[in-house]
């Protein structure tokens, strides 16, 4: 392996002292009065030996690392081929490309949020973009140090932090009014965790519509699916328990797991179910039948945020879009009105 050389080898061969090379390759070289021989002798020691300063020493001394950390709720959700994943880092790349800066992915797991919090402040990135469950003790951690800090597609009980969110109670109510236009009464709902600030303010929205109109959803009508793969044979199970003709998911994701567990155990979509996600994503036009879906502007709310962000760390005044954004509903083939009598009562 070849060797890497240090400022010290630098030093030995030009024969001066660490500190003239430090001065002579940051451009200092005038301010610290260092002849142009000297500096000359320093440039060609660095050049044979490809001596390229170390990045992390380099920001220990701007006490800068042009870097911000990307943070989700588990590393793996960065593999996961989310469509929201996919948009999210979209937006927050085209804005760290823009702004000529790295991203960092944080992707370890620590033992204590003191511990998380200590690793992101670390030096190596300048501040941080997360999306976490409400009230998470790590970010906490980060905003009780002053360390820089946006949050986006959730909230923090304190006003004091920057976030960028969708109005998840109106799209929550959006998606369960489509269907009640349509004539479904009993409507389920798959929901997120119960840490997640979108997917209770959608169940709020959810609730709301049923209240408007006079129905009071049964406790059973909700369902718990964090990810994709939380969608299993229990859920077809409930679909037929329920009896409901009508359901909205928390995510596109996870509406598209549900829709390929009823196909496979014998629905027909939307004639027995009708389905609504939520983000109206590139894939909700692709799957069979086109998913109906509340459209949640990833892309722009992911690069409001990365924005939101690299403004705080320069101090710059924020000229981005608004911290909440509004929703609209997409109604494509997964919809249909309601039947007097449903298929789905049926147990085979």
């Amino acid at each position: 392996m070849r060797k890497r050389f240090t400022i010290e080898d630098v030093a030995r061969l030009a024969g001066v002292g660490k500190v003239t090379v430090s001065y002579v390759l940051n451009g200092r070289a005038q301010q610290a009065r260092i002849s142009q021989e000297t500096c000359d002798r320093v440039l060609i020691a660095a050049k044979e030996l490809e001596y390229r300063p170390s990045a992390v020493a380099r920001s220990l001394v701007s006490k800068r690392a042009d870097a911000v950390s990307l943070v989700f709720q588990f590393g793996e959700y960065f593999s996961a081929g989310s469509s929201f994943i996919n948009e999210v880092m979209r937006g927050v790349c085209e804005a760290c490309v823009a702004a000529d800066l790295n991203l960092v992915l944080h992707t370890r797991s620590f033992k204590s949020p003191v511990e998380e919090a200590h690793a992101l402040m670390d030096g190596r990135a300048d501040g941080a973009l997360i999306l976490r469950d409400y009230g998470d003790p790590m970010v906490e951690q980060l905003v009780a140090r002053g360390y820089p800090v946006v949050l986006f597609f959730t909230r923090s009980s304190d006003g004091s932090v920057d976030f960028v969110d969708a109005d998840n109670f109106s799209g929550g109510r959006l998606a369960t009014q489509h269907l009640l236009d349509l004539g479904h009464e009993r409507i389920g709902m798959v929901r997120g965790s119960k840490g997640s600030v979108a997917s209770n303010d959608r169940i709020a929205g959810y609730h709301a519509a049923l209240s408007e109109c006079g129905i009071t959803p049964k406790l059973n009508d909700l369902i718990e699916a964090d990810v994709p793969d939380d969608v299993s044979c229990d859920f077809v199970n409930w679909v037929r328990e329920t009896g409901i003709t009508g359901l909205v998911c928390w995510s596109d994701d996870v509406a598209f797991r549900c829709m390929h567990a009823l196909s496979s155990a014998g629905f027909s979509l939307p004639d027995d179910l009708s389905i609504v996600g939520f983000d109206s994503s590139e894939a909700c036009d692709r799957c069979n039948p086109p998913l109906t879906s509340v459209r949640q502007p990833i892309y722009e709310m992911g690069y409001a945020a990365a924005r939101k962000l690299i403004a705080k760390i320069r101090s710059e005044a924020d000229a981005t879009s608004p911290s909440i954004y509004p929703l609209t509903l997409d109604v494509r083939g997964s919809t249909l009105a309601a039947k007097q009598s449903s298929s789905m009562k049926r147990t085979s």
